[in-house]
This record gives structure tokens, sequence and C-alpha cells, in this order.
């Protein structure tokens, strides 16, 4: 879990992938452009830049992290479905036959936890590196902002019959996007 201390932090400059969609081959994906404010342009050929909030904020309200374009961006229907959970609240998407939830205020302790068993690897996630471990069909990834104790998750598990190879990249898809608007 040493890789989640040293790995998650950001990286300035880096290349961000072009296709917000996830693919078997790829971890990362990207999101929309991150202007570090939160105003729309009033042009009509400008691009609408993402709203910015607290991680704090949006851990509270976590189906806030993806907003119109980013749903579909990543082809997702509705809101998201928010759930209460024993690290505070999240919110559930169903991308391409792949259940995702996401949860901006995780503990350190629940990724050792979770990531004990799996195969553990370091993955880029929009601007950011990532932990991802992937056990018995699940994938989770993990991601420091700001405090690697109050981390940005992601879990994915396959519907039934669903292919295992999007998984882990319909995870980072979501985690990517919901990133672009933490400031």
């Amino acid at each position: 879990m040493s890789l989640l201390s040293a790995g998650c932090s950001s990286e300035q400059g880096a290349q961000r992938p072009s296709s917000p969609r996830p693919t078997p081959s790829s971890s990362t994906s990207a999101s929309a452009a991150t202007p570090s404010s939160a105003a729309t342009s009033s042009s009509p050929s400008a691009p609408a830049q993402p709203s910015k909030y607290t991680q704090t904020q949006l851990a509270a309200r976590p189906c806030d992290a993806l907003d119109e374009r980013d749903l579909a961006a990543l082809g997702i229907s509705g809101r998201g479905t928010q759930e209460s959970g024993k690290h505070g609240p999240t919110c559930h998407w169903k991308l391409g036959g792949q259940n995702v939830s996401l949860a901006l205020d995780l503990p350190l302790s629940y990724a050792k936890t979770m990531t004990k068993n799996g195969r553990v690897t370091q993955v880029p996630v929009g601007q950011h590196k990532a932990i991802q471990a992937e056990f018995q069909g699940i994938c989770f990834i993990f991601v420091a902002v700001h405090d690697v104790d109050r981390l940005v998750g992601t879990t994915t598990i396959p519907e039934p019959g669903e292919p295992q190879d999007t998984t882990c990249p319909a995870g980072a898809s979501v985690a990517a996007a919901a990133l672009t608007h933490i400031r």
C-alpha cells in the first residue's frame, strides 16, 4: 500500500487521454477540461467549464461529482442513486453493464483492506496516479487528491454475464470525471 501514499499525487502537466469511454485495453479515461474557475463562458461555441467543489462538499453529495456533460460523455442515463455506506454517502451508476459506486472520503485503512488480496497495480486516472486492485471480478480504484487519508474511490462490479475486461476502465472513467470537479 506504500504505492498509494507515494503514487496517488497529481501529475502536473501530464497528457490526458482523449476518449471518455472505457476501453478494455486501458484503465484510464478522459474527462472534461479542468480549468481552475467554475465560470461558464457566454460564448455559445466555447465549451462549458465543469463546476468545482471541495472534496468535502462532494463527499456529502457524491452524485454531484458527475454533471450532465460527464453523464452524456460516459453514456450514463440518469443522475445516479445516492446510498449510505459505512464510510459516508456513495453514488451508484450503471455504465456499460458495470455497476460503479463512487465515494469521495474513504480512509486509507479501507483502501488497505480492499487491496490486501487483490492484483494491485498503479494506473493513471485523469491527471492523477491511482491504485487499482482487482479481486474476484470486482475492481477497486483509490486516488489521493489532497490527503492520502481522505481518498476518492470507486468500486465496480460487472452485471452477470458482462465481460470483466471493462470493469476497471468503467471505474476509472467515473473517477476521472469526478476528479475534474474537485478544486
